[in-house]
Protein backbone atom coordinates (compact mmCIF):
# COMPACT_ATOMS: atom_id res chain seq x y z
CA UNK A 1 0.00 0.00 0.00
CA UNK A 2 1.47 3.39 -1.03
CA UNK A 3 1.62 6.36 1.33
CA UNK A 4 -1.26 8.21 -0.38
CA UNK A 5 -3.65 5.27 0.05
CA UNK A 6 -2.49 4.86 3.64
CA UNK A 7 -3.19 8.53 4.35
CA UNK A 8 -6.66 8.27 2.88
CA UNK A 9 -7.40 5.21 5.04
CA UNK A 10 -6.25 7.04 8.18
CA UNK A 11 -8.38 10.09 7.33
CA UNK A 12 -11.44 7.85 6.87
CA UNK A 13 -10.91 6.20 10.24
CA UNK A 14 -10.38 9.56 11.94
CA UNK A 15 -13.60 10.93 10.44
CA UNK A 16 -15.55 7.87 11.64
CA UNK A 17 -14.12 8.30 15.14
CA UNK A 18 -15.06 11.99 15.23
CA UNK A 19 -18.60 11.18 14.12
CA UNK A 20 -18.86 8.67 16.95
CA UNK A 21 -17.69 11.28 19.45
CA UNK A 22 -20.17 13.80 18.07
CA UNK A 23 -23.02 11.33 18.43
CA UNK A 24 -22.05 10.60 22.04
CA UNK A 25 -21.98 14.30 22.92
CA UNK A 26 -25.31 14.83 21.19
CA UNK A 27 -26.78 12.12 23.40
CA UNK A 28 -25.47 13.45 26.72
CA UNK A 29 -25.04 17.13 25.99
CA UNK A 30 -28.29 18.00 24.28
CA UNK A 31 -26.64 18.97 20.94
CA UNK A 32 -28.21 17.89 17.65
CA UNK A 33 -26.45 15.04 15.80
CA UNK A 34 -23.94 16.09 13.09
CA UNK A 35 -25.46 16.75 9.70
CA UNK A 36 -22.40 16.05 7.56
CA UNK A 37 -20.22 13.03 7.08
CA UNK A 38 -21.07 9.35 6.96
CA UNK A 39 -23.64 7.56 9.11
CA UNK A 40 -21.44 4.69 10.35
CA UNK A 41 -20.32 4.77 13.99
CA UNK A 42 -17.44 2.54 14.98
CA UNK A 43 -17.61 0.27 18.00
CA UNK A 44 -14.48 1.60 19.68
CA UNK A 45 -14.57 4.79 21.77
CA UNK A 46 -10.77 5.23 21.76
CA UNK A 47 -8.92 7.25 19.07
CA UNK A 48 -7.86 5.17 16.06
CA UNK A 49 -4.33 3.90 16.06
CA UNK A 50 -1.89 5.65 13.71
CA UNK A 51 -0.94 3.41 10.82
CA UNK A 52 2.71 2.49 10.30
CA UNK A 53 4.72 0.68 7.67
CA UNK A 54 7.49 -1.81 7.97
CA UNK A 55 9.76 0.42 5.89
CA UNK A 56 9.84 3.44 8.18
CA UNK A 57 8.44 5.33 11.20
CA UNK A 58 4.77 6.09 11.87
CA UNK A 59 3.03 8.18 9.29
CA UNK A 60 1.90 11.10 11.51
CA UNK A 61 -0.49 13.59 9.92
CA UNK A 62 -0.70 17.26 10.85
CA UNK A 63 -3.79 18.66 12.56
CA UNK A 64 -6.25 19.49 9.82
CA UNK A 65 -9.68 21.13 9.57
CA UNK A 66 -11.40 18.03 11.04
CA UNK A 67 -9.48 18.36 14.34
CA UNK A 68 -10.30 22.07 14.52
CA UNK A 69 -14.01 21.41 14.00
CA UNK A 70 -13.84 18.76 16.70
CA UNK A 71 -12.27 21.19 19.18
CA UNK A 72 -14.93 23.81 18.44
CA UNK A 73 -17.63 21.17 18.93
CA UNK A 74 -16.12 20.21 22.32
CA UNK A 75 -16.33 23.80 23.52
CA UNK A 76 -19.90 24.34 22.30
CA UNK A 77 -21.11 20.98 23.65
CA UNK A 78 -19.59 21.44 27.10
CA UNK A 79 -21.08 24.93 27.33
CA UNK A 80 -24.55 23.69 26.44
CA UNK A 81 -24.33 20.98 29.09
CA UNK A 82 -24.39 23.46 31.94
CA UNK A 83 -27.00 26.05 31.10
CA UNK A 84 -29.61 26.98 33.71
CA UNK A 85 -32.39 24.72 32.43
CA UNK A 86 -30.13 21.67 32.48
CA UNK A 87 -29.07 22.30 36.08
CA UNK A 88 -32.70 22.71 37.18
CA UNK A 89 -33.63 19.49 35.41
CA UNK A 90 -30.72 17.63 37.03
CA UNK A 91 -31.69 18.79 40.53
CA UNK A 92 -35.35 17.93 39.93
CA UNK A 93 -34.47 14.44 38.74
CA UNK A 94 -32.21 14.01 41.78
CA UNK A 95 -35.22 14.79 44.00
CA UNK A 96 -37.34 12.23 42.17
CA UNK A 97 -34.60 9.62 42.53
CA UNK A 98 -34.23 10.26 46.28
CA UNK A 99 -38.00 10.12 46.82
CA UNK A 100 -38.62 6.98 44.75
CA UNK A 101 -35.71 4.97 46.17
CA UNK A 102 -35.99 6.36 49.74
CA UNK A 103 -32.39 7.61 49.65
CA UNK A 104 -30.83 9.97 52.22
CA UNK A 105 -30.70 13.68 51.46
CA UNK A 106 -26.90 13.65 51.34
CA UNK A 107 -26.92 11.23 48.40
CA UNK A 108 -26.43 14.09 45.91
CA UNK A 109 -23.22 15.23 47.61
CA UNK A 110 -21.75 11.78 48.21
CA UNK A 111 -18.36 11.06 46.65
CA UNK A 112 -19.49 7.80 45.05
CA UNK A 113 -22.43 9.43 43.26
CA UNK A 114 -20.29 12.38 42.12
CA UNK A 115 -17.61 10.01 40.83
CA UNK A 116 -20.16 7.99 38.87
CA UNK A 117 -21.73 11.05 37.22
CA UNK A 118 -18.34 12.66 36.52
CA UNK A 119 -16.88 9.58 34.88
CA UNK A 120 -19.94 8.26 33.06
CA UNK A 121 -22.01 11.30 32.10
CA UNK A 122 -20.84 14.79 33.01
CA UNK A 123 -17.18 15.68 33.64
CA UNK A 124 -18.15 19.08 35.10
CA UNK A 125 -20.75 17.76 37.54
CA UNK A 126 -21.19 19.89 40.68
CA UNK A 127 -22.33 18.28 43.93
CA UNK A 128 -25.69 19.27 45.41
CA UNK A 129 -25.74 19.77 49.19
CA UNK A 130 -28.36 18.21 51.42
CA UNK A 131 -29.74 21.66 52.32
CA UNK A 132 -30.28 22.47 48.64
CA UNK A 133 -31.82 19.05 48.06
CA UNK A 134 -34.23 19.57 50.98
CA UNK A 135 -35.37 22.92 49.54
CA UNK A 136 -35.71 21.36 46.08
CA UNK A 137 -37.82 18.53 47.49
CA UNK A 138 -40.23 20.94 49.16
CA UNK A 139 -40.46 23.00 45.96
CA UNK A 140 -40.97 19.90 43.81
CA UNK A 141 -43.65 18.60 46.21
CA UNK A 142 -45.58 21.89 46.11
CA UNK A 143 -45.41 21.94 42.31
CA UNK A 144 -46.74 18.38 42.10
CA UNK A 145 -49.56 19.14 44.55
CA UNK A 146 -50.60 22.19 42.50
CA UNK A 147 -50.49 20.13 39.31
CA UNK A 148 -52.56 17.35 40.91
CA UNK A 149 -55.18 19.82 42.16
CA UNK A 150 -55.44 21.16 38.61
CA UNK A 151 -55.84 17.59 37.32
CA UNK A 152 -58.64 16.86 39.79
CA UNK A 153 -60.61 19.83 38.45
CA UNK A 154 -61.29 17.86 35.25
CA UNK A 155 -62.20 14.65 37.13
CA UNK A 156 -65.88 14.03 37.85
CA UNK A 157 -65.53 11.43 40.63
CA UNK A 158 -62.83 10.05 42.91
CA UNK A 159 -62.66 6.97 45.14
CA UNK A 160 -60.50 7.19 48.25
CA UNK A 161 -58.72 4.36 50.04
CA UNK A 162 -57.19 4.83 53.45
CA UNK A 163 -55.08 2.57 55.62
CA UNK A 164 -53.80 2.82 59.19
CA UNK A 165 -50.76 1.09 60.67
CA UNK A 166 -48.07 1.37 63.31
CA UNK A 167 -44.39 1.89 62.62
CA UNK A 168 -41.48 0.18 64.36
CA UNK A 169 -41.15 3.20 66.64
CA UNK A 170 -44.78 2.69 67.77
CA UNK A 171 -45.94 5.70 65.77
CA UNK A 172 -49.39 5.76 64.16
CA UNK A 173 -49.71 6.51 60.46
CA UNK A 174 -52.60 7.18 58.08
CA UNK A 175 -52.44 7.14 54.28
CA UNK A 176 -54.93 8.64 51.83
CA UNK A 177 -54.89 7.42 48.22
CA UNK A 178 -57.09 8.80 45.41
CA UNK A 179 -58.27 6.60 42.52
CA UNK A 180 -59.85 8.15 39.43
CA UNK A 181 -60.32 7.74 35.68
CA UNK A 182 -58.34 10.13 33.50
CA UNK A 183 -59.40 11.69 30.21
CA UNK A 184 -58.12 8.61 28.32
CA UNK A 185 -60.36 6.29 30.36
CA UNK A 186 -57.38 4.87 32.23
CA UNK A 187 -57.38 4.17 35.96
CA UNK A 188 -54.95 6.32 37.93
CA UNK A 189 -53.95 6.37 41.58
CA UNK A 190 -52.15 9.03 43.61
CA UNK A 191 -50.91 8.89 47.18
CA UNK A 192 -52.04 12.35 48.21
CA UNK A 193 -51.11 12.32 51.89
CA UNK A 194 -49.21 10.30 54.51
CA UNK A 195 -50.08 11.51 58.01
CA UNK A 196 -48.68 10.84 61.47
CA UNK A 197 -51.83 10.84 63.60
CA UNK A 198 -53.36 8.96 66.50
CA UNK A 199 -55.83 6.30 65.33
CA UNK A 200 -59.04 7.54 66.85
CA UNK A 201 -62.26 7.92 64.85
CA UNK A 202 -62.42 11.71 65.19
CA UNK A 203 -58.74 12.16 64.25
CA UNK A 204 -59.06 9.96 61.16
CA UNK A 205 -62.20 11.79 60.02
CA UNK A 206 -60.60 15.20 60.59
CA UNK A 207 -57.43 14.36 58.64
CA UNK A 208 -59.26 12.74 55.71
CA UNK A 209 -61.65 15.69 55.47
CA UNK A 210 -58.73 18.15 55.58
CA UNK A 211 -57.00 16.34 52.71
CA UNK A 212 -60.23 16.23 50.68
CA UNK A 213 -60.77 19.97 51.15
CA UNK A 214 -57.15 20.77 50.24
CA UNK A 215 -57.46 18.89 46.95
CA UNK A 216 -61.03 20.17 46.36
CA UNK A 217 -62.52 16.67 46.36
CA UNK A 218 -65.29 16.97 48.96
CA UNK A 219 -68.08 16.95 46.36
CA UNK A 220 -66.42 14.35 44.09
CA UNK A 221 -65.93 11.41 46.46
CA UNK A 222 -67.88 8.37 45.31
CA UNK A 223 -66.65 5.81 47.85
CA UNK A 224 -64.16 5.45 50.70
CA UNK A 225 -62.61 2.03 51.30
CA UNK A 226 -61.34 1.32 54.82
CA UNK A 227 -60.47 -1.76 56.81
CA UNK A 228 -62.68 -3.13 59.58
CA UNK A 229 -61.14 -1.34 62.56
CA UNK A 230 -63.71 0.11 64.95
CA UNK A 231 -62.08 3.54 64.70
CA UNK A 232 -62.78 3.57 60.95
CA UNK A 233 -66.47 2.92 61.57
CA UNK A 234 -66.52 5.90 63.92
CA UNK A 235 -64.66 7.99 61.36
CA UNK A 236 -67.24 7.21 58.68
CA UNK A 237 -70.06 8.40 60.93
CA UNK A 238 -68.36 11.82 60.83
CA UNK A 239 -67.46 11.72 57.13
CA UNK A 240 -70.79 10.63 55.61
CA UNK A 241 -72.50 14.02 56.13
CA UNK A 242 -69.41 15.80 54.73
CA UNK A 243 -69.04 13.71 51.56
CA UNK A 244 -72.68 13.36 50.53
CA UNK A 245 -72.51 15.77 47.59
CA UNK A 246 -71.11 13.55 44.84
CA UNK A 247 -74.48 13.01 43.19
CA UNK A 248 -75.08 16.75 43.21
CA UNK A 249 -77.67 16.90 45.98
CA UNK A 250 -77.94 18.22 49.51
CA UNK A 251 -80.44 16.47 51.77
CA UNK A 252 -82.87 18.89 53.34
CA UNK A 253 -86.37 18.91 54.80
CA UNK A 254 -87.77 20.84 51.83
CA UNK A 255 -87.02 18.11 49.32
CA UNK A 256 -89.55 15.59 48.15
CA UNK A 257 -89.70 12.76 50.70
CA UNK A 258 -89.41 9.93 48.20
CA UNK A 259 -86.50 11.48 46.37
CA UNK A 260 -84.79 12.33 49.65
CA UNK A 261 -85.12 8.76 50.89
CA UNK A 262 -83.67 7.37 47.68
CA UNK A 263 -80.71 9.73 47.77
CA UNK A 264 -80.01 9.07 51.42
CA UNK A 265 -80.23 5.31 50.90
CA UNK A 266 -77.83 5.32 47.95
CA UNK A 267 -75.40 7.62 49.75
CA UNK A 268 -75.37 5.29 52.76
CA UNK A 269 -74.77 2.08 50.77
CA UNK A 270 -72.16 3.42 48.34
CA UNK A 271 -69.95 5.75 50.36
CA UNK A 272 -68.44 3.36 52.92
CA UNK A 273 -66.81 0.19 51.57
CA UNK A 274 -64.96 -2.48 53.55
CA UNK A 275 -61.55 -3.58 52.32
CA UNK A 276 -61.91 -7.05 50.77
CA UNK A 277 -58.21 -7.73 51.25
CA UNK A 278 -58.61 -7.17 54.99
CA UNK A 279 -61.67 -9.43 55.16
CA UNK A 280 -59.72 -12.26 53.48
CA UNK A 281 -56.97 -11.64 56.02
CA UNK A 282 -59.46 -12.06 58.89
CA UNK A 283 -60.94 -15.25 57.39
CA UNK A 284 -57.59 -16.97 56.89
CA UNK A 285 -56.17 -15.97 60.26
CA UNK A 286 -59.13 -17.69 61.95
CA UNK A 287 -58.09 -20.97 60.34
CA UNK A 288 -54.34 -20.57 60.91
CA UNK A 289 -54.92 -20.27 64.67
CA UNK A 290 -56.12 -23.89 64.67
CA UNK A 291 -52.95 -25.03 62.87
CA UNK A 292 -50.58 -23.06 65.06
CA UNK A 293 -48.95 -26.12 66.69
CA UNK A 294 -47.68 -27.53 63.39
CA UNK A 295 -46.66 -24.17 61.95
CA UNK A 296 -44.77 -23.16 65.12
CA UNK A 297 -42.34 -26.05 64.61
CA UNK A 298 -41.48 -24.72 61.15
CA UNK A 299 -40.92 -21.26 62.61
CA UNK A 300 -38.66 -22.76 65.28
CA UNK A 301 -36.63 -24.60 62.64
CA UNK A 302 -36.20 -21.52 60.46
CA UNK A 303 -35.20 -19.35 63.42
CA UNK A 304 -32.72 -22.03 64.50
CA UNK A 305 -31.10 -21.98 61.07
CA UNK A 306 -31.02 -18.19 60.75
CA UNK A 307 -29.68 -17.58 64.26
CA UNK A 308 -26.13 -18.69 63.40
CA UNK A 309 -23.90 -17.67 60.50
CA UNK A 310 -22.06 -20.97 60.83
CA UNK A 311 -25.31 -22.92 60.39
CA UNK A 312 -26.26 -20.84 57.34
CA UNK A 313 -22.84 -21.53 55.79
CA UNK A 314 -23.09 -25.23 56.66
CA UNK A 315 -26.57 -25.49 55.13
CA UNK A 316 -25.36 -23.74 51.98
CA UNK A 317 -22.46 -26.18 51.66
CA UNK A 318 -24.79 -29.13 52.21
CA UNK A 319 -27.19 -27.93 49.50
CA UNK A 320 -24.34 -27.47 47.03
CA UNK A 321 -23.02 -30.94 47.78
CA UNK A 322 -26.50 -32.34 47.08
CA UNK A 323 -26.78 -30.43 43.81
CA UNK A 324 -29.55 -28.16 45.12
CA UNK A 325 -29.53 -24.39 44.79
CA UNK A 326 -29.42 -22.98 48.37
CA UNK A 327 -31.74 -20.24 49.54
CA UNK A 328 -32.61 -18.39 52.72
CA UNK A 329 -35.96 -18.76 54.48
CA UNK A 330 -37.92 -16.11 56.31
CA UNK A 331 -40.42 -16.42 59.14
CA UNK A 332 -43.98 -15.21 58.65
CA UNK A 333 -45.58 -12.26 60.45
CA UNK A 334 -48.73 -12.29 62.54
CA UNK A 335 -50.28 -9.28 60.82
CA UNK A 336 -49.90 -10.68 57.28
CA UNK A 337 -51.37 -14.13 56.69
CA UNK A 338 -49.94 -14.31 53.16
CA UNK A 339 -46.45 -14.30 54.70
CA UNK A 340 -47.34 -17.75 56.12
CA UNK A 341 -48.28 -18.91 52.63
CA UNK A 342 -45.02 -17.55 51.19
CA UNK A 343 -43.00 -19.15 54.02
CA UNK A 344 -44.44 -22.58 53.16
CA UNK A 345 -44.25 -21.95 49.41
CA UNK A 346 -40.48 -21.46 49.54
CA UNK A 347 -39.87 -24.12 52.22
CA UNK A 348 -41.80 -27.13 50.90
CA UNK A 349 -39.74 -27.52 47.66
CA UNK A 350 -36.59 -27.76 49.87
CA UNK A 351 -38.06 -30.44 52.10
CA UNK A 352 -35.33 -33.03 51.42
CA UNK A 353 -32.35 -30.82 52.26
CA UNK A 354 -33.96 -28.69 54.98
CA UNK A 355 -35.45 -31.64 56.87
CA UNK A 356 -32.21 -33.64 56.87
CA UNK A 357 -30.15 -30.64 57.95
CA UNK A 358 -32.50 -29.80 60.85
CA UNK A 359 -32.59 -33.43 61.98
CA UNK A 360 -28.80 -33.53 62.20
CA UNK A 361 -28.37 -30.13 63.85
CA UNK A 362 -31.40 -29.60 66.10
CA UNK A 363 -31.55 -31.55 69.40
CA UNK A 364 -34.09 -34.37 69.55
CA UNK A 365 -37.11 -34.09 71.81
CA UNK A 366 -37.52 -36.02 75.06
CA UNK A 367 -39.13 -39.00 73.30
CA UNK A 368 -36.38 -39.07 70.67
CA UNK A 369 -38.43 -37.64 67.77
CA UNK A 370 -36.99 -34.94 65.48
CA UNK A 371 -38.37 -31.42 65.35
CA UNK A 372 -39.90 -31.89 61.87
CA UNK A 373 -41.60 -35.20 61.12
CA UNK A 374 -43.39 -36.53 58.07
CA UNK A 375 -46.65 -35.40 59.65
CA UNK A 376 -45.36 -31.85 59.75
CA UNK A 377 -44.55 -31.90 56.04
CA UNK A 378 -47.91 -33.47 55.22
CA UNK A 379 -49.65 -30.63 57.07
CA UNK A 380 -47.43 -28.05 55.34
CA UNK A 381 -48.26 -29.37 51.87
CA UNK A 382 -51.98 -29.56 52.70
CA UNK A 383 -52.06 -26.02 54.15
CA UNK A 384 -50.07 -24.70 51.20
CA UNK A 385 -52.56 -26.09 48.67
CA UNK A 386 -55.45 -24.80 50.78
CA UNK A 387 -54.07 -21.25 51.04
CA UNK A 388 -53.29 -20.99 47.31
CA UNK A 389 -56.76 -19.76 46.35
CA UNK A 390 -56.83 -17.12 49.10
CA UNK A 391 -53.46 -15.84 47.98
CA UNK A 392 -54.58 -15.68 44.33
CA UNK A 393 -57.78 -13.83 45.32
CA UNK A 394 -55.76 -11.35 47.35
CA UNK A 395 -53.47 -10.64 44.40
CA UNK A 396 -56.41 -10.19 42.01
CA UNK A 397 -58.34 -7.86 44.35
CA UNK A 398 -55.24 -5.82 45.18
CA UNK A 399 -54.97 -4.44 41.65
CA UNK A 400 -55.09 -0.66 41.24
CA UNK A 401 -54.91 -0.19 37.47
CA UNK A 402 -57.97 -2.27 36.58
CA UNK A 403 -61.49 -2.34 38.08
CA UNK A 404 -61.80 -4.81 40.97
CA UNK A 405 -65.37 -4.21 42.21
CA UNK A 406 -66.79 -6.21 39.29
CA UNK A 407 -64.56 -9.15 40.30
CA UNK A 408 -65.77 -9.31 43.90
CA UNK A 409 -68.70 -11.70 43.36
CA UNK A 410 -66.48 -14.01 41.32
CA UNK A 411 -63.95 -14.21 44.16
CA UNK A 412 -66.64 -14.58 46.85
CA UNK A 413 -68.11 -17.51 44.92
CA UNK A 414 -64.65 -19.13 44.54
CA UNK A 415 -63.91 -18.78 48.27
CA UNK A 416 -67.34 -20.23 49.21
CA UNK A 417 -66.73 -23.24 46.95
CA UNK A 418 -63.24 -23.67 48.35
CA UNK A 419 -64.40 -23.70 51.96
CA UNK A 420 -67.13 -26.23 51.15
CA UNK A 421 -64.65 -28.48 49.35
CA UNK A 422 -62.38 -28.71 52.42
CA UNK A 423 -65.19 -28.81 54.96
CA UNK A 424 -64.95 -32.59 55.43
CA UNK A 425 -61.16 -32.81 55.21
CA UNK A 426 -59.83 -34.80 58.19
CA UNK A 427 -56.96 -32.41 58.83
CA UNK A 428 -58.52 -29.03 58.07
CA UNK A 429 -62.17 -29.39 59.05
CA UNK A 430 -61.60 -28.01 62.57
CA UNK A 431 -60.09 -24.90 60.92
CA UNK A 432 -62.79 -24.57 58.24
CA UNK A 433 -65.68 -24.07 60.69
CA UNK A 434 -64.47 -20.72 62.13
CA UNK A 435 -63.41 -19.60 58.65
CA UNK A 436 -66.92 -20.17 57.30
CA UNK A 437 -68.39 -18.29 60.25
CA UNK A 438 -66.14 -15.32 59.51
CA UNK A 439 -66.94 -15.55 55.80
CA UNK A 440 -70.69 -15.45 56.46
CA UNK A 441 -70.29 -12.60 58.93
CA UNK A 442 -68.94 -10.26 56.25
CA UNK A 443 -70.16 -11.69 52.94
CA UNK A 444 -73.48 -13.42 53.63
CA UNK A 445 -75.14 -10.13 52.67
CA UNK A 446 -74.15 -9.14 49.14
CA UNK A 447 -73.05 -5.50 49.10
CA UNK A 448 -75.01 -3.36 46.66
CA UNK A 449 -71.85 -1.91 45.12
CA UNK A 450 -70.61 -5.43 44.27
CA UNK A 451 -73.99 -6.21 42.68
CA UNK A 452 -74.01 -2.98 40.66
CA UNK A 453 -70.48 -3.52 39.38
CA UNK A 454 -71.16 -7.16 38.50
CA UNK A 455 -74.36 -6.36 36.59
CA UNK A 456 -72.78 -3.46 34.69
CA UNK A 457 -70.04 -5.80 33.46
CA UNK A 458 -71.13 -6.70 29.89
CA UNK A 459 -70.02 -10.29 30.48
CA UNK A 460 -72.45 -10.79 33.38
CA UNK A 461 -75.52 -8.53 33.41
CA UNK A 462 -78.68 -9.56 35.31
CA UNK A 463 -78.66 -13.09 33.92
CA UNK A 464 -75.18 -13.75 35.28
CA UNK A 465 -76.17 -12.17 38.60
CA UNK A 466 -79.07 -14.63 38.93
CA UNK A 467 -76.73 -17.58 38.26
CA UNK A 468 -74.22 -16.44 40.89
CA UNK A 469 -76.95 -16.02 43.50
CA UNK A 470 -78.28 -19.52 42.81
CA UNK A 471 -74.83 -21.01 43.38
CA UNK A 472 -74.25 -18.95 46.52
CA UNK A 473 -77.61 -20.06 47.92
CA UNK A 474 -76.57 -23.70 47.58
CA UNK A 475 -73.18 -23.05 49.20
CA UNK A 476 -74.17 -20.76 52.09
CA UNK A 477 -77.82 -21.67 52.67
CA UNK A 478 -78.85 -18.02 52.38
CA UNK A 479 -82.09 -17.01 50.67
CA UNK A 480 -81.33 -14.48 47.92
CA UNK A 481 -84.65 -14.79 46.11
CA UNK A 482 -85.65 -11.14 46.73
CA UNK A 483 -82.20 -9.64 46.13
CA UNK A 484 -82.40 -9.31 42.31
CA UNK A 485 -85.61 -7.26 42.57
CA UNK A 486 -84.10 -5.05 45.28
CA UNK A 487 -80.89 -4.52 43.31
CA UNK A 488 -82.76 -3.68 40.11
CA UNK A 489 -84.86 -1.13 42.01
CA UNK A 490 -81.81 0.57 43.56
CA UNK A 491 -79.92 0.54 40.26
CA UNK A 492 -82.88 2.23 38.56
CA UNK A 493 -82.92 4.93 41.25
CA UNK A 494 -79.20 5.48 40.83
CA UNK A 495 -79.59 5.82 37.06
CA UNK A 496 -82.40 8.33 37.50
CA UNK A 497 -80.29 10.43 39.86
CA UNK A 498 -77.37 10.41 37.39
CA UNK A 499 -79.75 11.29 34.57
CA UNK A 500 -81.14 14.23 36.58
CA UNK A 501 -77.79 15.60 37.71
CA UNK A 502 -75.56 14.98 34.70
Amino acid sequence: MDLEALADEEERRLRAHNEEEDARRALFGGMPPPRDGGSRITSSMSPPAVASTAAGPSNTRKRGPISKVRDDFDEISMTSMFDGSTLVLARTELCRLIAREDLPLWFGESDSFAEYITRAHNPKFVKCSRQTTARDLVKHYNERVAKLIETFKSVSSVALTSDIWNGKAKEDYLSVVAHYVNSNWELEKRLIRLIDVKHSGSNIADRVNTVAEEYELSDKIFAITLDNASSNKTAMSFLKPLFKGYLGFELSATEDDEKSDAQQELSAILLHQRCAYHIINLIVKCGLKRLKAYLDDFRTAINFLNSSNQRIAAYKSYCLSMGVSPRKFGVDMDVRWNSTYLMLKYLVPHRSTFSVFIQTQYPLSADGSPLLTNDHWYVAEKVLSFLQLFYDSTVVLSGVYYPTSSLMLHQILKIARHLNAFENDRLLRHAIVPMKDKFLKYWREILILYAFAFILDPRAKMRGFHKVLVRLMSLTGTDYSMLPHDVRKKLTKLFQLYETVW
